[in-house]
């Protein structure tokens, strides 16, 4: 009887065990199954998202038919590789507007190749999970992404789950079938083996599984929670688990499993865990909510670390948004924070600035020693340059050698100018490069909140142009910006877009001003310095001075100076064959061309070319465009003069007129400036001055040009010095090469009139 009593005790405890069994399986499996495919959904859209706002930049350029050197298909590229080299994602596609591929990868046999939709279309339809997301630019739809993912880490995860979670089942049943042959001897072994492999289970599960009361706090864990938190498993027996949304540290895990965020009975998302020396760590949670027969609720925790993933996320993150070379801040999270600061500046009613600032000469210095070291010169430039902001300040690099700096609630225009002065100190320290010296500077351009604009856009380009302001007061300048600096600076753009449309369509033309010389009371001329003119209609439309600096700002003024070579020396081949080989002609050359590698090939060209004599050829250079780099300069002159030409200093007096670098220099003649010539011979000081220009250019045998010559006094005056040669509207004003010609004609009617 009591066999028989025993027997079927143990028959229900067995069918009791399986049911429970059977339905932690359920539970289990089906929480683990809805936590893994909401992971897949999650991650699949992550995924998305991150290749959409990645890509958006670039598409937006092509929607927009516009082009910006930050973002590249290059980027976009670097950002689909990365997110091609998951094992989860198996295919990504770009599509531009109108629904034409834009960019792809696939994998093949494992391998990243870019997708061909002749070769790949098959693949991609077949066998593969997938998900499509559109690309938008506030509310305009301007593209696509499409990935493709494989669910097969899910799809064995939850194999491996189900096999865990049967083979339970199969040992009770075992254990069952075992009890109806040992009914006494096991009765009470049985159970122990259930639990012990329940445990076994949950043990080679690498999420940290546990198990709490409805007061939170734990009642069993396995053995992954003890290795991610590194509490023992005794330790944390009625422990409450030290947990926190990660947006917001007073949602702690209490009010995670409370009614207010369990409604559905389950709750998944990212939280902050705390280990046991305090550290803490990001993690994935997920509850479900369980209530027994017995109306006992408990709650079943998962909780993932996921500081890899953090990891690599925060790295697409610093790819995205700084630059690769000074690892500050770039221009695409500078767009970003200025809407972000503008918005807050709006809603809190303070003023906000933003500096624009652009190096000096760092074209310059890139061009002459190299693009390796033109970046080393940024890092420190970079680096000398935050040490000069706040630590609530951030340093943008948006591009080139263009930096940003946004300035929220400041209290006085005063205090920006005194930041921007200081930016300009610090960048203008020398720098030493592989042994270079190097000095640059800085123009700063400011904008504000709410005087000059209320949007970002408006913002970015009025400081820009204050800063292009700067630059053209002399560089190492700061300025705000104002209306009148607007109309100027769209002015000048005005006149670069008609002075590129006037080179191509001849509307420049050359005049020639007499150089003179007198001997024996008769005059002379064997020299004239070619000048430009701008004429429309019969007319000038813009005087020398009015293009010449806007062109100087670009390289523009190159394509100047190489039209001047060309017409005077055209010029020149005409002369030779009326008669007139005799003629020296005097070009003037800017400092960017004086930098220009072409320079020597082009001129070498021209005298070929037109078979001109190179010693009737004379260039004229400004003592600015020499002392800008005196090493380079000597370099530049002394191949110059190796063709045969001569070399003269424009505007003398007006620079440095250092005896230590002009001695140092391949010359030939010396210009002095008009500002000298006129006020003499009744201002002792320029007296002084100009008497002293000849001394020394005697002492070095240099040949002197006079030039603003404009009354009979000053010529007499420069005759007693033995001047070699006079310029000026005394004797003629600038003439076209017709003009030109006749006024040569008589100048020879007079010399022979003189002699009769």
């Amino acid at each position: 009887m009591i066999s028989r009593l025993t027997a079927r005790l143990l028959l229900i405890l067995s069918l009791i065990t399986i049911l429970v069994m059977t339905a932690f399986v359920v539970i289990r499996f089906d929480a683990a199954a809805s936590l893994m495919q909401r992971s897949l959904d999650e991650r699949s859209h992550a995924v998305a998202e991150r290749v959409a706002n990645s890509v958006r930049p670039t598409i937006w350029n092509v929607y927009k038919k516009a082009y910006e050197r930050s973002y590249t298909v290059e980027l976009a590229s670097a950002i689909l590789d990365s997110e091609m080299k998951s094992s989860f994602v198996q295919g990504i596609k770009v599509f531009g507007n109108f629904g034409h591929l834009y960019m792809g990868r696939i994998k093949i046999d494992g391998q990243i190749v870019n997708y061909d939709r002749s070769l790949h279309s098959q693949l991609w339809l077949g066998g593969h999970n997938r998900l499509r997301l559109p690309i938008k630019a506030g509310e305009v739809t301007i593209g696509n992404v499409e990935i493709i993912y494989s669910d097969k880490d899910f799809a064995e995860n939850l194999y491996q789950n189900l096999i865990v979670e049967i083979t339970q089942v199969a040992i009770v049943s075992l254990m069952f079938v075992g009890s109806l042959y040992l009914l006494l001897r096991f009765s009470l072994v049985a159970p122990v083996q259930s639990l012990e492999v329940a445990e076994q289970a949950l043990g080679a599960i690498n999420e940290a599984v546990f198990i709490i009361d409805i007061a939170g706090r734990i009642t069993d864990t396995n053995p992954a929670y003890s290795k991610i938190t590194q509490y023992s498993k005794s330790e944390l027996c009625g422990f409450v688990p030290i947990i926190h949304a990660c947006d917001d540290p007073t949602i702690d895990f209490k009010t995670l499993i409370s009614d207010e965020y369990m409604t559905d009975g389950h709750w998944s998302g990212e939280v902050v865990g705390q280990k046991k020396e305090g550290t803490t760590f990001p993690g994935w949670l997920g509850l479900n909510r369980v209530k027994r027969k017995d109306s006992v609720v408990t709650y079943v925790g998962v909780l993932t670390d996921i500081t890899e993933k953090k990891e690599a996320q925060d790295k697409l993150h610093k790819l995205a948004y700084f630059d690769a070379l000074t690892n500050i801040p770039n221009r695409h999270y500078f767009l970003a924070r200025i809407d972000e600061q503008l918005e807050l500046a709006k809603r809190e009613q303070y003023k906000l600035g933003l500096l624009y600032l652009d190096l000096d000469n760092f074209k310059w210095a890139n061009d002459q020693y190299g693009h390796e070291l033109g970046d080393q010169l940024l890092i420190s430039v970079a680096e000398q340059l935050k040490q000069r902001l706040r630590e609530s300040d951030v340093l943008y690099r948006i591009g080139g050698d263009e930096f940003t700096v946004i300035i929220p609630n400041y209290h006085k225009e005063s205090n920006l100018v005194r930041l921007a002065t200081a930016l300009i100190e610090q960048a203008s320290n020398e720098y030493v490069i592989e042994g270079k010296s190097i000095n640059l500077g800085a123009s700063v351009g400011i904008s504000t909140y709410p005087k000059d604009s209320d949007n970002s856009k408006d913002l970015i380009i009025q400081a820009d142009t204050a800063m292009y302001q700067a630059k053209e007061a002399g560089r190492g300048q700061v300025h705000f910006f104002s209306s009148e600096l607007d109309m100027q600076r769209q002015e000048h753009q005005r006149i670069e877009a008609r002075l590129r449309d006037a080179i191509g369509q001849n509307s420049l033309q050359l005049y020639y001003q007499p150089k003179v010389t007198f001997s024996n009371g008769q005059m002379s001329c064997n020299s004239a310095e070619a000048l430009m003119r701008w004429i429309e209609n019969d007319r000038v439309v813009f005087m020398p001075d009015q293009f010449i600096p806007i062109a100087e700002q670009t390289d523009l003024i190159c394509d100047l100076g190489y039209w001047v070579i060309n017409t005077a020396c055209e010029q020149m081949a005409f002369w030779a064959k009326a008669g007139r080989g005799h003629l020296k002609v005097a070009i003037n050359l800017s400092p960017r061309q004086l930098r220009d590698e072409k320079l020597y090939d082009f001129l070498l060209a021209k005298i070929t070319l037109f078979n001109i004599d190179p010693q009737m050829l004379e260039l004229e250079i400004t003592e600015y465009a020499v002392i800008e780099n005196i090493e380079q300069s000597i370099r530049t002159l002394d191949k110059l003069k190796t063709l045969g030409v001569s070399i003269a200093m424009d505007d003398f007096g007006t620079g440095y007129s250092s005896l230590s670098y002009l001695k140092q220099l391949p010359i030939d003649v010396l210009k002095i400036d008009r500002s000298f010539i006129q006020k003499l011979p009744g201002d002792l000081d320029d007296v002084a001055i100009v008497t002293a220009i000849f001394s020394m250019a005697k002492a070095l045998n240099l040949a002197v040009v006079a030039e603003g010559v404009e009354n009979q006094e000053q010529l007499d005056f420069l005759m007693l010095q033995r001047c070699d040669i006079a310029q000026g509207y005394f004797f003629s004003p600038p003439l076209n090469h017709a003009g030109f010609t006749d006024w040569l004609g008589n100048v020879e009617s007079w010399n022979n009139n003189v002699e009769q």
